[in-house]
């Protein structure tokens, strides 16, 4: 059974695509609750270091609430004009005009290297564009962060539903946020000292096989989020973080810790 918010903004849809003549893709203006915004913040773990992006700005209340109660910088990509005027308005009584901005443009094409966090409350079809640049122009271990939709998939990293303390028109008492942090790219075949690693990846599920000294690796645990790269088996555990050609991290083995660097092969 479709929920209100569902229902309502699947039936937008057909206004969406009238609206997309001018080249760009537009969806419906409906705003994320001020309780959500701040979890959705929240959730991603967004600090005074981030740049946040906010895909479909709308009002421009989640890049304000970011610079405002959690000291990052932001900006807000939007296609409608009057929306971004009123955006740069609002941040302008909000007090964190410096700290923000709004560009009139389409969130297809708009330039994402910057973002440590991204925000986005969209339609499915629109997300589901967006995934492979996504994946191309963001650096690994940033953190993307969704109201109300998945992306077709790509499982989240995290999912959250939580109530909403007003009922907010057309979108019931409760709000699911996704959470995705961008996966460091480690699929092929990796060596250190006498170790050899295979590793097999799907965006962020990994599986691993490997040898050390000669002697097949039974491999039961294999993580990763973002940069962040662990696994385990019978008698040893590696903590590490993924770079450039690089894993570099601590292995536990026999009592004892050691710097492990593995490097593509």
């Amino acid at each position: 059974m479709q929920s209100p918010l569902t229902a309502i903004l699947l039936c937008c849809v057909t206004v969406a695509a009238a609206q997309a003549q001018d080249g760009g893709e537009r969806a419906p203006f409906v705003t994320t609750p001020d309780e959500v915004v701040e979890r959705m913040l929240a959730f991603s773990g967004t600090r005074e270091d981030d740049f946040v992006m906010d895909l479909g700005s709308g009002d421009g209340r989640i890049v304000i609430a970011a610079a405002q109660k959690f000291g990052a910088r932001g900006l807000g990509v939007e296609i409608d004009a009057r929306l971004v005027a009123l955006s740069r308005e609002n941040a302008r009584r909000a007090g964190v005009a410096g700290r923000v901005a709004f560009e009139e443009g389409d969130v297809l094409t708009a330039d994402l290297r910057r973002a440590t966090v991204v925000t986005i409350y969209l339609l499915p079809f629109l997300i589901d564009k967006l995934q492979p640049k996504l994946l191309q122009e963001l650096r690994p271990g940033a953190r993307i962060v969704t109201h109300a939709f998945a992306m077709t998939g790509w499982k989240p990293d995290r999912t959250e539903t939580m109530r909403i303390a007003k009922r907010h028109p057309g979108q019931g008492d409760e709000s699911r946020i996704f959470l995705w942090l961008v996966p460091a790219q480690v699929r092929g075949s990796w060596q250190g000292r006498d170790w050899r690693l295979r590793i097999a990846q799907n965006f962020q599920e990994i599986e691993i096989e490997g040898e050390a000294g000669g002697r097949p690796l039974a491999i039961k645990q294999a993580k990763l989020e973002g940069t962040a790269l662990s696994f385990s088996g019978e008698g040893f555990e590696f903590r590490g973080r993924a770079g450039t050609g690089r894993i570099v991290g601590e292995l536990k083995s026999g009592g004892t810790a050691a710097p492990l660097v593995l490097t593509r092969r």
